[in-house]
């Protein structure tokens, strides 16, 4: 097998057929990555976590994330689909350099272009990291694919920070898009923005690019569903693929202990499992992210095992879009 530039094997030695021969969990049916292009999603860790603002172990979280396959089943009982049929590859972490943020970033990019060019048909599913890796990722994919992206981002912070004013963070991927012309203003939808958490200045700025904003109230008054169907209608209209995002932080702080921002006011768990359903369903959705969670300040794993969720739902609804679940097999 010829490994992905950037990649290095995953963190967890896969062991499969242990158990009740009746249950099936997530670490019987992910495998590690043989070099076969056959199969529809990717697992991508990428353990960064220097480029946040605030102190994080978000670079920790590929590693937690895999130890807690062997707690979950294939089965999702709500909407009786099993997700067995989804074929699903570990390709393992991206290689990151000890001191060197911006090199770090340089091996995000060129992982997921490599990957884009290997891979055309599988959508990538990246485990973070703080939410400073989805500027290199994106651009890495738009490279290869050349279409007009746009982002769905599930966050409590804006993420425009001026990069002149400390780097490349955290808190900058958005504006990094916009202003490497990957994305364009009008293209970025971001749901879930709560108060005392962001700048007027920098609310300002993401307005005259056009970004549509949607705060946590909103989502609380209109209801999620009707916010995302609003954010997909706009979308449609302009661009040809899609990138989700899920800062996890954009939760309230009552069920995610284990991020770096956290605060109240925030969006429910179910709120952020049916976007990540709706979006993995989506044709147009070509990779995702989750972001901004720190398994030091965790408490039993319960901020990772719902980034681990988010990731089940969106497979749950790609599952649905490739025809995989009982009505279609």
């Amino acid at each position: 097998m010829k490994q992905i530039p950037y990649l290095q094997r995953p963190s967890l030695v896969y062991t499969h057929g242990q158990g009740d021969p009746n249950v099936t969990r997530l670490s019987d049916w992910i495998t590690e990555w043989d070099g076969a292009e056959s199969f529809h999603a990717a697992l991508i860790g990428a353990p960064l976590s220097k480029s946040s603002i605030s102190f994080s172990g978000a670079h920790m979280h590929p590693t937690v994330f895999r130890q807690l396959f062997s707690a979950f089943t294939t089965y999702n009982f709500e909407d009786d689909v099993d997700l067995l049929p989804l074929h699903v590859r570990d390709l393992g972490d991206i290689v990151m350099h000890t001191t060197d943020i911006p090199q770090c970033h340089h091996n995000i990019e060129h992982a997921f272009e490599e990957v884009a060019k290997r891979l055309p048909t599988v959508v990538p599913c990246l485990i973070g990291g703080d939410h400073s890796i989805t500027y290199p990722a994106l651009t890495g994919l738009q490279r290869v694919r050349g279409e007009r992206i746009g982002l769905i981002q599930f966050d409590a912070h804006l993420d425009v920070r001026d990069t002149a004013s400390g780097g490349r963070s955290n808190g900058t991927p958005v504006r990094s898009l916009m202003e490497t012309g990957v994305l364009r203003g009008e293209d970025v939808v971001t749901i879930g923005l709560r108060s005392f958490a962001n700048s007027k200045q920098y609310r300002t700025y993401a307005e005259q690019q056009g970004v549509t904003l949607y705060t946590a109230k909103q989502v609380r008054e209109r209801g999620i569903q009707t916010i995302l169907e609003e954010a997909i209608d706009k979308l449609k209209q302009n661009v040809d693929v899609v990138y989700a995002t899920f800062d996890i932080d954009v939760l309230d702080q009552s069920d995610v202990p284990g991020v770096p921002a956290i605060g109240p006011g925030g969006l429910s768990p179910l709120d952020l499992f049916y976007c990540a359903e709706v979006l993995g369903a989506w044709d147009r959705v070509i990779a995702m992210d989750m972001v901004c969670v720190d398994p030091n300040r965790d408490t039993r794993d319960r901020t990772t095992r719902i980034s681990m969720h988010v990731l089940l739902y969106f497979l749950t609804g790609l599952a649905k879009r490739l025809r995989l679940t009982p009505d279609h097999v």
